[in-house]
């Protein structure tokens, strides 16, 4: 969130940001992290209230919902993203030529169940089953039409646990992890939404990026490396960045040491060197906001 948030300040980008908490009431009296950003609370379904089913990521298309029907929306144009991105610059529905009843998307190639028996077990059309998520750009209208059928239809793949295998979701751990992104993309097949897939939305640090493309966000939710150096957030999960003063993440190799052998291998380092020095600079004015002490004045 922090890191989000910083870059969404420094990318010029027009309107406002809000995020959606899911939290238990429990969860919500011990949480101290209300100021990070503008946010609509959201009850958690991490724990299905009807089956038990324990599946935090089913809070996403809850959240969207929960937003969409207890929150004062003036937006025309919905921009959906993760809380491990970091922006590099805006995004507008007219650059990216998004109308009603036309959403544009980054592409995820891995949901191959679009391709497979899965889209045919839970849609009927499934020819119009487009792999895209991460970022999504939609107009209102589509959005208050769509959110309730994304958690329906996310709910039912989730159940059909005799699909999770790798060779048909994709999901490498077999787990249903990944069920809410077809939920996404089987409803919106089911309504005929077909999107405009933009591969120049978002890229994922790491990877090889397309000569002259300016993307426009990072999505850090794989290990990337430059060189010796890596970076994995799952790695991470149990370490408090937020409330531990002057908390880090490793620095990145300093870019002066990078062996250029060829153009896109050196941007793609940079690109990774990018990510987590936003990162980092963003945890630095977090914890100078909240007043941590000096590191060289505090006593050895």
């Amino acid at each position: 969130t922090i890191g989000l948030m910083h870059s969404f300040r420094l990318s010029g980008q027009p309107g406002n940001i809000t995020r959606l908490l899911s939290c238990t009431d429990e969860e919500l009296k011990l949480y101290d992290g209300h100021d990070l950003a503008p946010t609509h609370y959201v009850p958690s379904m991490s724990i299905h209230p009807l089956t038990g089913d324990r599946y935090p990521a089913i809070n996403k298309p809850a959240g969207v919902l929960h937003w969409i029907h207890h929150a004062d929306i003036d937006a025309e144009y919905i921009i959906i993203l993760d809380a491990d991105m970091i922006m590099r610059g805006s995004i507008t529905p007219w650059e990216f030529k998004v109308a009603r009843g036309r959403p544009v998307a980054a592409p995820y190639s891995y949901v191959i169940g679009c391709d497979n028996i899965l889209a045919k077990l839970h849609t009927r059309n499934p020819e119009a089953c487009d792999k895209v998520g991460g970022v999504i750009i939609m107009h209102i209208d589509d959005l208050r039409k769509f959110a309730m059928y994304w958690l329906l239809k996310s709910e039912e793949v989730r159940a059909d646990k005799e699909h999770y295998a790798t060779n048909i979701t994709g999901d490498i751990y077999q787990s249903g992890w990944i069920s809410e992104m077809y939920g996404y993309s089987f409803e919106a097949a089911e309504i005929n939404l077909r999107h405009r897939i933009d591969g120049s939305i978002m890229m994922y640090p790491g990877s090889t990026p397309e000569p002259g493309v300016k993307y426009r966000v990072l999505h850090y939710g794989l290990e990337f490396r430059v060189g010796n150096w890596s970076f994995d957030k799952a790695k991470w999960r149990d370490v408090d960045m937020v409330n531990k003063c002057w908390a880090k993440f490793p620095d990145p190799p300093d870019p002066s040491t990078l062996v250029r052998t060829d153009d896109l291998s050196y941007l793609r380092d940079m690109i990774s060197i990018e990510c987590i020095r936003t990162l980092n600079e963003a945890l630095y004015l977090h914890h100078k906001s909240r007043n941590c002490l000096d590191p060289s004045q505090q006593k050895t």
